[in-house]
């Protein structure tokens, strides 16, 4: 940059740095002194005068309006932004101007002056130009009204000395109506300082231009001079003694006159014109272009000064044009003006820090206010650029904050004042001294503030983070700027260094926190605790308030520091596990332990450095006290279940919580454990997912467990106390003298069981529950996510259990269904045998008179690996002679079909008839999160389903002792006796409905108070279940009833004639619309109710008395019906429609429609069992050779599909045994009515009608008579 070599700036000499000789202070105070007599000079010509006012504002913008925050006269914007020209201000003038121009406002004498009155018309036409888009400020709009008003004056008569008195007048009312315009619509603009600036156009005093009318003697003169603050503040800061003050203030004040300040200004102007060195010229400026900016501006800003001063005193020119203005000293300003000024700021800076550290300061600056005023009045003297005396004042303030006289707070400021000046003044503009002179301040403060930043490093954890942040933001303006980037390719490269800084204290800083945190007395591992916890309080406040950002990109201070500490924490963690207490250490310290180096982990991550190294070996160091936890879990599952259990009173939470507090408790347990697997976080997803897979297990186990009791409870307690199970163990013998009081005829009536409680709905809830609560648990853990990420990263569900070559199952013995009658009484006593090779077997204990027996007994046993064939055996026993065989079936157990470990439900086929349901299970278990939820589950289920089926077994007993033949055999008066045979009289007469609802009331009454119970107190799932194995329990009595069970013999059963079928039907009608609802129908519907089993129950009816050769074409129409029955996918034929069509009825359509009923039979017949049932009790001989044909036939069919089961399932080596599945559904039961049994009610839904030759017509939903009340509303 060549234009540096001929940089001039100074008047005294060349160069652009300051020049080696000293400055002598004597002089400074006297130029500085003349100046301030200048200024004591203006003030008495008049503060507030137009003239005064306007080189006040020339004076501004040149220089800034003050120097009031130590530069607000740093740039060169006039008077700033406080009175920066709004639409507010323009649109208040131009209205309040009119209304003088108007004369709607006469307030003032002057607003009729018509001088005053073109004035404000012309002021006006400019005024408008502002009304849209104003620029400027106030003061320019009252300079603009000072040059109108001075035209218009001057028309009439050019002798300033005549008209001088109205120009004070027309701007004091100019200034009144400015300062109420700013103070109504613009108050935000009402600034002191504005305020103060306008408010002095309103005072009237005249100046005299010889001061002829001061009559103040000249000793009275010298001492107010003498006592002018900017005067007496210029004696402190240069500690002038007062007699060489006084004398050289007398000396000096002749000088200082309006005429030498004129001359100054024209020499000043001459020097600019002839290429001068002050006040500049072209060598000090890098282009044309810059020094034709910089020159226009001073010409104008020069020549505005001078019209100012001579329009305050118009006979000032007329002297002064005579004086020779060329050549020669400047009165006011001195040769070398940079360094003069340099030598006072740097005066008045000394004074106020050390001397005046108590005065009032500046706006944003260290100078105080009257030091402010006197650096103010000598820089517009002296002519010196903002640019200059703001690097001068941030060069200044650096220096004494090397000293530690000032604070970072007093650098800030002087760097803001220099950000203001160069926002204002492009770099580019300045003069090349100026701009070298910035560069040159910018490298000193540079070093400067690396070497604070490098301090403030030292000490990291101790620094402000203000502090570090004002010296990163100082950095950046220098960085930044465009001048210092041009001669500093990288400074950013200088940060570098500070990594050692920043190293060495973390180094330091870890020798101390390890020395706080380290306590002899205590172990390892609580030292650990407070080590960590220190380390990441340490951490969050490096990286959440000090450190938020890497220093300018380049200095990740917390990524440095974890970097340099945290292989020292590694390395303690690392000891701590080889050490014997670790492995005892307590789980809950341990954990707390794992979560703060897991924290710390996180934040080494997010912040170490990018380059990491694996120092945070979690898995290895915490993996051994998961496990500790796991297994402490898993042996506390039996104790969570006995105290859940223990605890649990088996009442209801609440109102609409139907299940107790065991189930609360125990999933309460169960969420935290889970809860804390998933809080762990564990870094490892493949182990995280393993040790969910072992929660899995011991919840499994826990429900496992929970269930067995439950259903314990439900057995003993609830279902069969304690008396019912002394009768069911009773002896041979005992039982021999039960059947034997049978036969006599002396056996009494079964009482009526107990009824159902509260605890027992409760308790079935409660699995209802558990199971609702697996499932969304099994959510809550992501199960199958699990499951998935175990799979996809090959890690398959793997068996637990080593290779043996023993295998233990577990076969539960169930249930029978529709066994073989062996009795004369048409049931059985069974029992099983269950045959395991050639020396083991199992045999369940006998349950009397039954073809449904219910068992629920299991049996275990070791079996190789090789497929074992078992043989059960179902036998009747007989008190006299041997037991008889009433079925027999063989099933297959091997590893490699029970190889799931879960409980499969088989149903068997019996040779001759019926089936035998076992369970089987294979002790084992797999590492699968899916296994155990689902073992659970199902195990769940399959005990809800039994639960069902034990309270339908006990509620069936009762009803079948009272739906049977004995009690219509009652009910029509039919009891056999000796003279029964000679009796002549053998009429019957039909039992009326209410007759056949008297002898079932014990039923009736039992059912409606159960039901009641349990629909009150069982949830909907539960209840529809329970009605669905009823209904159909009831069904099955009431076919028993009429038919003999199925068997190839023929039977000692009689049909019944048409009064008892009669009866039997009415028994059906009344029971269904005990179940609908009763007269409102609001119980289970009947769409439910008319089943398919209830439909073929009503199907006998049309074959009952068919002769035996339509039977027999029947049967086998019916064979063919059940293979195209298999076609269609094993869908039956709706016979909803055609066996009996419904009828709306009430009591008296119900008596119209029994006469034609007769028609109204289907000519369907029942399926082929139900035939081959009615067959037995046909005596003909064409029937009982039909029996033993198609049993053989069927025997025979039966054979060879179980050898050709066996031969597939030994052909298939992953063959599995058939699982069954059920869901019936009914709709949700409405709430029950609470009224009384009526003897009557339920007769009366059903019309008596004579004696029909077939049943009665069921009864639809829109029957809407009086009933009994329903117990399911």
């Amino acid at each position: 940059m060549d234009a540096k070599k001929g940089s001039t700036l100074r008047r005294g000499g060349a160069g652009g740095r300051r020049s080696g000789r000293t400055i002598n202070k004597t002089l400074v105070y006297e130029y500085a002194l003349r100046c301030a007599i200048k200024a004591y000079n203006e003030q008495q010509v008049k503060p507030g005068t137009p003239a005064a006012t306007k080189r006040e504002r020339h004076t501004s913008t040149h220089l800034g309006s003050s120097m009031g925050d130590v530069f607000s006269g740093l740039t060169d914007s006039g008077s700033g932004k406080s009175d920066k020209l709004n639409k507010e201000v323009v649109r208040g003038l131009i209205r309040r101007l009119e209304e003088i121009v108007s004369g709607e406002n006469t307030a003032k004498p002057e607003y009729l002056d018509q001088r005053f009155l073109t004035v404000v018309r012309q002021f006006q036409k400019v005024l408008q130009q502002h009304r849209y888009k104003p620029t400027g400020t106030v003061n320019d709009l009252v300079i603009i009204f000072l040059k109108t008003s001075e035209s218009e004056l001057k028309r009439n008569n050019p002798n300033p000395a005549v008209w001088y008195g109205d120009l004070n007048k027309y701007m004091a009312c100019f200034s009144e109506v400015v300062i109420t315009t700013v103070e109504e619509d613009a108050p935000s603009m009402a600034t002191p300082e504005l305020m103060d600036k306008l408010s002095g156009f309103l005072t009237t005093k005249k100046r005299s231009d010889t001061r002829s009318t001061d009559k103040s003697s000249p000793t009275d003169k010298f001492e107010a001079l003498e006592k002018y603050p900017m005067i007496q503040t210029l004696q402190q800061v240069f500690k002038i003694d007062e007699l060489e003050h006084r004398k050289k203030l007398r000396e000096v004040e002749p000088l200082c006159t309006e005429s030498a300040y004129l001359i100054d200004l024209k020499k000043c102007i001459n020097n600019v014109h002839t290429n001068q060195p002050f006040p500049g010229r072209r060598e000090d400026y890098t282009s044309d272009q810059m020094y034709d900016l910089w020159q226009k501006r001073e010409v104008k800003q020069l020549t505005e000064l001078m019209k100012s001063l001579m329009l305050m005193n118009p006979n000032l020119s007329i002297g002064v044009d005579s004086q020779d203005d060329s050549g020669g000293a400047f009165t006011y300003i001195p040769n070398d003006p940079r360094s003069f000024f340099r030598v006072l700021m740097d005066a008045c800076l000394e004074y106020d820090v050390v001397t005046n550290g108590d005065a009032e300061r500046a706006k944003s600056s260290v100078l105080s206010v009257q030091s402010d005023i006197l650096l103010r009045e000598c820089w517009k003297g002296w002519r010196l650029s903002a640019a200059s005396r703001g690097v001068l004042y941030l060069e200044l303030i650096k220096t004494r904050f090397d000293y530690e006289q000032l604070n970072m707070e007093d650098l800030n400021d002087a760097m803001r004042s220099l950000d203001r000046v160069i926002k204002d003044n492009d770099v580019s503009t300045w003069a090349i001294n100026d701009r070298e002179s910035l560069i040159r301040v910018f490298e000193s403060l540079n070093q400067t503030l690396l070497h604070e930043l490098a301090d403030a490093l030292s000490v990291y954890w101790k620094v402000n983070p203000r502090w570090i942040s004002d010296i990163i933001a100082m950095l950046d303006k220098i960085y930044e700027n465009p001048a210092y980037q041009e001669d500093h390719d990288n400074p950013l490269n200088q940060l570098h260094n500070l990594e050692e800084v920043v190293e060495g204290a973390a180094v330091e800083r870890w020798r101390l926190v390890q020395k706080e945190t380290t306590d002899p007395e205590q172990d390892l591992l609580p030292n650990l605790l407070t080590l960590a916890d220190k380390l990441i309080k340490e951490y969050v406040s490096l990286t959440n308030k000090k450190f938020k950002t890497p220093l300018k990109d380049i200095i990740n201070v917390p990524g440095i520091i974890m970097a340099r500490q945290m292989p020292y924490f590694a390395l303690e963690i690392e000891n701590w596990t080889y050490t014997p207490d670790c492995r005892n250490a307590p789980i809950e310290v341990t954990f707390e332990l794992y979560h703060k180096v897991l924290s710390l982990k996180r934040l080494y991550d997010q912040h170490g450095p990018k380059n990491k190294t694996v120092l945070f070996k979690v898995e290895s160091w915490f993996m051994s006290h998961v496990r500790r936890w796991l297994i402490t879990t898993s042996n506390a599952t039996l104790e969570w279940v006995e105290n859940a259990v223990k605890q649990d009173q088996f009442t209801r939470i609440n109102d609409t919580t139907l299940h107790s507090s065991s189930i609360v408790d125990l999933f309460s347990m169960f969420h935290q454990a889970v809860d804390f697997v998933q809080n762990l976080q564990w870094p490892n997803e493949l182990q995280r997912c393993r040790f969910l897979t072992v929660l899995s297990k011991v919840i499994g186990i826990a429900i496992q467990q929970y269930t067995l009791t439950i259903e314990d409870l439900i057995h003993h307690q609830d279902l069969f106390a304690p008396e019912v199970r002394e009768q069911e163990a009773l002896t041979t013998t005992a039982a021999f003298l039960g059947r034997a009081q049978q036969l006599m005829g002396t056996r009494k009536e079964m009482e009526a069981p107990a009824d159902f409680t509260k605890e027992l709905c409760v308790r079935i809830n409660n699995i209802e529950a558990a199971r609702l609560r697996l499932d969304r648990l099994y959510e809550l853990v992501d199960a199958d996510e699990v499951a998935e990420y175990m799979r996809d990263n090959h890690v398959p569900a793997q068996e637990k259990t080593e290779q043996k070559k023993n295998y233990l199952y577990s076969v539960k013995v169930v249930r029978g269904e529709n066994l073989q009658p062996l009795d004369k009484t048409g049931l059985s006593d069974p029992y099983v045998v269950l045959s395991f090779g050639e020396n083991q077997s199992s045999r369940t204990r006998t349950v009397y008179e039954t073809l449904n027996p219910r068992w629920d007994q299991t049996f275990d046993m070791w079996l190789d690996d090789k497929t074992t064939d078992v043989l059960a055996v179902v036998y009747d026993e007989d008190m006299l002679g041997p037991n008889e065989e009433c079925g027999s079936v063989w099933f297959q157990l091997s590893p490699q079909w029970f190889d799931d470990y879960q409980t499969h439900e088989l149903i068997l086929s019996l040779h001759p008839q019926g089936n035998l349901v076992v369970r089987v299970s294979m002790e084992g278990e797999k590492d699968d999160i899916q296994f155990w939820f689902g073992k659970a589950v199902r195990t769940l289920k399959r005990a809800e389903n039994d639960t069902a089926g034990l309270i339908v077994d006990r509620m069936g007993r009762f009803l079948r002792e009272h739906l049977s033949r004995r009690t219509l055999t009652t009910l029509l008066g039919r009891e056999k006796s000796f003279f029964s045979a000679f009796s002549r009289a053998n009429t019957f007469v039909e039992p009326s409905l209410q007759d056949c609802e008297d002898c079932i009331a014990p039923v009736l009454d039992y059912l409606e108070r159960n039901l009641k119970i349990l629909n009150d107190h069982l949830s909907e799932a539960n209840m529809r279940m329970f009605i669905i194995k009823l209904w159909k329990d009831i069904l099955t009595s009431l076919e028993s009833v009429i038919l003999p069970p199925l068997s190839e013999l023929q039977s000692d059963l009689t049909p019944l004639d048409e009064y008892e079928m009669h009866v039997v039907f009415k028994w059906l009608e009344l029971l269904k619309i005990l179940f609908n609802g009763g007269e409102d129908g609001d119980g289970v519907p009947l769409d439910r109710l008319e089943n398919s089993s209830y439909h073929a129950l009503l199907a006998v009816n049309a074959a009952y008395t068919m002769d035996t050769d339509k039977l027999i074409e029947g049967y086998n129409g019916a064979l063919k019906n059940q293979i195209a029955m298999k076609m269609r996918g094993g869908r039956k034929t709706d016979r909803s429609k055609t066996v009996y069509q419904s009828r709306h009825t009430n009591k008296h359509q119900a008596a119209r429609a029994l006469p034609v009923r007769k028609s109204s039979v289907a000519t369907d017949l029942p399926n082929s069992e139900a035939i081959l049932r009615i067959l037995r009790m046909r005596p003909e001989k064409q029937a009982r050779d039909f029996l033993k044909t198609e049993f053989e036939r069927r025997n025979k069919a039966a054979q060879e599909e179980q050898q050709q089961q066996l031969q597939r399932q030994q052909g298939s080596a992953k063959a599995l045994p058939q699982r069954t599945s059920s869901s019936n559904t009914v709709p949700p039961l409405p709430s029950h009515g609470s009224s009384p049994r009526n003897p009557t009610r339920y007769a009366s839904l059903v019309e008596p009608a004579g004696v029909p030759p077939v049943p009665p017509v069921p009864r639809t939903s829109s029957v809407s008579t009086s009933g009994r009340a329903s117990p399911l509303r």
